[in-house]
């Protein structure tokens, strides 16, 4: 398999979609479709940012592109955390396969 194809990671809370590139970065993706209000698309975008600065799960050379379902946010911090952290280790352990 080519090493710069886009690989992702998906649960019934969110996908995860990890492209190589020349920077490396995070892009939250969140549906008006189900989040009717700003403010609560604004909470859950700052939520993710946390996590991924508290846990430096940044990767160099990589952007991850984070797209959120309907059940995320019934999540609470620490389940999210959780969640977050076992989808982009398994990201990077796919990865670095290759």
């Amino acid at each position: 398999m080519d090493p710069n194809t886009t690989r992702f990671y998906s649960s019934k809370n969110f996908r995860l979609f990890y492209k190589r590139s020349e920077s490396s970065g995070l892009e939250i993706s969140i549906s008006k479709k189900f989040f009717k209000f700003a403010v609560e698309r604004n909470k859950i975008k700052r939520r993710i940012r946390e996590i991924f600065r508290k846990d430096s799960l940044h990767v160099k050379g990589v952007v991850i592109v984070f797209s959120v379902f309907k059940p995320f946010a019934g999540l609470s911090y620490k389940g999210a955390r959780i969640e977050i952290k076992n989808a982009v280790s398994s990201l990077k352990e796919s990865c670095n396969e290759y």
